[in-house]
């Protein structure tokens, strides 16, 4: 059968990791017999370089098994972890070079250090993916099936794909064996037919077998070295967002379990918003806050931010900072912004074209409120409003609210007059909370800044 070569994966990527560091310290030093300098490697990049490696592996179990068996599973879904990992180290880094900022290491090394870094992991999984299947010899795939489900062609396609189409169906036992597929016995007679086929995997789609004759096939299929695969039945029901968890020793499967709300996805989502909402409090902020704060002081008097309550995680509730687009008013807090509204003045105009008004919300992200990326908080008065027009509704609130999000960059902003809008967000909204990933995270700050729709309905 095919192995995943676990050990090559884990060489190169040492590889690419250890060239990276060391071709980066030839840029930052400038010149090539210095990196050799035994002096250097006893003080700062001898920590530096033990911190790279040690971070590596230390972010592996919060990077999805990156290390796991690939034989199942798509190139895409292998080069995802590959690209997860690569982030939770960029972010574990930068906490630990701004703890660390006196060890005298230079700024100039960390992108050297990461756009190598990215192109050599890439290219190590490239080369992996073109030549490991030719290391070794790669046998048939011989499986048989029990039953059947709806998704089994999914399942056989995949394992044939990764098995490099080497596979061969011997057929499938039980009563209720649809068309397509070739019956050859009863659950009773699936011991000589797995000896006579040299079956190399077993998958069981059925409930024609009882519990304790399961366990024998299962233990049988251990004793002689064949994999022993179950897929539900309810399939359908538990295909998203599921967790296996253990109750004295019984497994149990929990379905309301979305990856937003896994323990390593909000350590991976909160690491995120300190260090984006950081760097732009401190680079960004610093001098747009007192520009901001002016022009819009000489054009309308009053403060230059608004403050309003507003509706966040688990519906609880918070002040959201905003840069003031508006006069002075009587109904900020119960009226939405409309297209032309005389209430705007041309500096907030402009603000909210271009999302500046929104800048202010870095602190709420830094404090917690909020996330970079999330389904926009909404008033009071509009979110019971939402809340109760809107089925599922509630589930955006499931997770913090955000700067901008997937909504948002696919034209539902703005206000929600109509119910194709009102619709139209719930829906976008609660999509992003079921399909969330980091790299889903990273496509819509990227649309945010260049997508087209993000500026449908920006007044």
């Amino acid at each position: 059968m095919l192995h995943s070569k676990k050990l090559i994966r884990i060489l190169i990527d040492l590889i690419g990791l250890n060239v990276s560091f060391f071709a980066s310290s030839i840029i930052v030093l400038d010149d090539f017999n210095k990196v050799w300098d035994i002096s250097i490697f006893k003080e700062d990049y001898m920590t530096l370089w033990i911190i790279v490696n040690l971070l590596w592996f230390s972010t592996l179990t919060l990077a999805n098994k990156l290390y796991g068996r690939f034989e199942y599973t798509t190139f895409r879904v292998e080069i995802k972890s590959v690209l997860k990992n690569y982030m939770m180290h960029f972010i574990g880094f930068g906490i630990i070079y701004f703890l660390l900022y006196e060890t005298g290491w230079e700024f100039k090394f960390f992108p050297a250090f990461y756009v190598l870094l990215i192109i050599l992991l890439l290219l190590g999984r490239f080369i992996l993916k073109r030549f490991l299947p030719h290391i070794g010899r790669v046998e048939t795939l011989n499986y048989l099936v029990i039953g059947y489900c709806d998704v089994l062609p999914k399942v056989e396609k995949t394992i044939s794909d990764a098995h490099l189409n080497k596979v061969k169906y011997i057929g499938s036992i039980g009563k209720n064996i649809p068309k397509g597929y070739k019956k050859i016995g009863e659950p009773e007679d699936i011991y000589p037919i797995i000896k006579e086929n040299e079956v190399n995997l077993i998958l069981y789609a059925s409930n024609e077998m009882r519990g304790k004759e399961i366990r024998e096939l299962k233990n049988y299929a251990l004793l002689n070295f064949i994999d022993f695969k179950i897929i539900p039945l309810e399939v359908e029901l538990i295909s998203r967002g599921v967790k296996m968890e253990v109750h004295n020793g019984y497994p149990i499967i929990s379905v309301k379990d979305e990856d937003i709300a896994r323990l390593r996805n909000r350590f991976l989502k909160r690491a995120f918003d300190i260090v984006f909402s950081f760097f732009v409090i401190v680079f960004i902020m610093s001098w747009l806050y007192p520009l901001l704060a002016l022009l819009i002081k000489i054009q309308s008097p009053g403060p230059a931010m608004f403050n309003q309550k507003r509706v966040g995680y688990k519906n609880k509730h918070f002040v959201c900072h905003k840069f003031r687009s508006m006069v002075l008013n009587d109904e900020a807090d119960t009226k939405q912004a409309t297209k032309n509204d005389s209430r705007i003045t041309k500096v907030g105009a402009f603000m909210r074209r271009t999302n500046l008004d929104e800048m202010p919300q870095f602190f709420n992200v830094f404090k917690g409120d909020m996330s970079i990326v999330g389904p926009r908080p909404h008033p009071i008065y509009l979110d019971k409003e939402l809340g109760n027009e809107m089925e599922n509704y509630i589930l955006r609130h499931y997770t913090k609210p955000g700067i901008t999000g997937w909504a948002q960059v696919n034209g539902f902003r703005g206000p929600t007059e109509t119910k194709e809008a009102k619709e139209g967000r719930t829906k976008h909204d609660v999509w992003y909370l079921r399909n969330w990933s980091f790299f889903l995270d990273l496509k819509i700050i990227f649309l945010t800044v260049f997508g087209k729709k993000t500026r449908e309905n920006a007044f």
